[in-house]
């Protein structure tokens, strides 16, 4: 029996290196570029910002870093002074910002996703006459309302407004105790209000967006002018979504002005004379919602009702006139009272003289006594 033999498959040295060299240079391209493919797609994750809080006189600065070069990531941030949010802003890898602080002061920084870290402020060692200021804001239909708060003796000068678009506008002394500023602002205005640092720089006090409430139109404002003795009252009626302060304007009379809150009523009594135009506005920004020309008075002339009084308390004349003048009928009667009264006293005197004639006695005697 013969053995029958199957091809050889075996390749010859030299082809067989060949190709083997091929199959690894071929690998590690695959390798190499497979890892510059990751590298580019998923760079390693930088650590978030470290924060450091620096004490100064009147005022806290923050600074961070993530300790890193070229990192892309951001944070949206929240910075809260006792509570109260004072700023919001995206903190990037590195970066500072300086807020006006009083001695106590808490502040809390939000980070989107970090934990959350918590600073108390402390007056550094010979520091003195560091205001004591803090500010609130309120967004009300045409304006954005500022309330300051001077914890201190003595007013706080030298704070500014920013807004986009304009100079630093320098804002009116902050005396002790609480005071209201109001600005005009469009719809969705950032704002930032700010102070001098002992030793130069500038301290955020305050910083925000003006959002302005629902249906805060001119028309928002329902007004009613009614003529009166003196003047003219206004009515109003408000269906705007927010506040509204409003004035009255008359030229040479005496106006007023009332608060509106979302939905209210109110009244404003207008001194002012005939022909006067009052104009009813938007006490910030002068927008108008109404104007009326008060009318002739017709308060002091003669009420036209037969009964009534004139100004003064005396009687309206006769519709015929008095006695001989012609055209009506004497007039009789204050005489007929009087004789009345006359007759009346006449008869009375009448009766008690007769009343006495009987109860006494008349006698008669002769001249012997009988």
């Amino acid at each position: 029996m013969r053995a029958t033999s199957l091809p050889s498959t075996s390749v010859p040295p030299r082809r067989a290196g060949t190709a083997i060299g091929r199959m690894l240079a071929a690998a590690a391209a695959l390798l190499l570029t497979g890892g510059v493919v990751v590298g580019l797609a998923a760079p390693a994750a930088a650590d978030p910002p470290e924060v450091r809080l620096v004490n100064l006189c009147g005022a806290v600065d923050f600074t961070w870093s993530t300790g890193t070069i070229g990192g892309d990531e951001s944070w949206p941030t929240t910075v809260l002074r006792n509570g109260a949010v004072i700023d919001e802003f995206v903190m990037r890898d590195r970066g500072s910002a300086t807020y006006v602080a009083g001695d106590g002061d808490i502040f809390e920084i939000r980070r989107e996703g970090l934990p959350e870290r918590t600073y108390a402020h402390r007056v550094p060692d010979g520091c003195t006459g560091a205001p004591e200021l803090t500010a609130t804001a309120k967004d009300e239909c045409f304006s954005l309302v500022l309330t300051f708060v001077n914890g201190g003796d003595t007013p706080v000068t030298g704070l500014q407004m920013l807004l986009p678009g304009s100079a630093p506008r320098v804002l009116d002394p902050v005396g002790p105790g609480s005071i209201a500023q109001f600005f005009d602002l469009a719809d969705g205005d950032p704002f930032q209000v700010r102070g001098p640092v002992p030793g130069g720089g500038w301290a955020t006090l305050l910083s925000g967006r003006y959002h302005q409430p629902e249906r805060c139109t001119p028309d928002a404002v329902k007004v009613r002018f009614t003529d009166v003795c003196d003047g003219v009252r206004v009515d109003l009626a408000s269906t705007a979504g927010g506040v509204i302060r409003v004035e009255t304007i008359a030229p040479g009379g005496t106006g007023g002005g009332a608060l509106l809150a979302p939905g209210d009523t109110g009244r404003i009594d207008v001194v002012a004379a005939p022909g006067t135009v009052v104009q009813v506005r938007d006490a910030v920004t002068g927008v108008e919602f109404g104007r009326h020309t008060i009318g002739t008075s017709t308060c002091g002339s003669p009420d036209p009702s037969p009964t009534g009084a004139e100004p003064g308390g005396t009687e309206p004349p006769s519709p015929g006139g008095g006695p001989g003048t012609g055209g009506g009928l004497p007039v009789t009667g204050v005489r007929t009272a009087l004789f009345s009264v006359a007759g009346l006293m006449l008869l009375s005197a009448g009766a008690v003289l007769f009343l006495l004639a009987r109860r006494r006695r008349l006698r008669f005697t002769t001249a012997d006594g009988r």
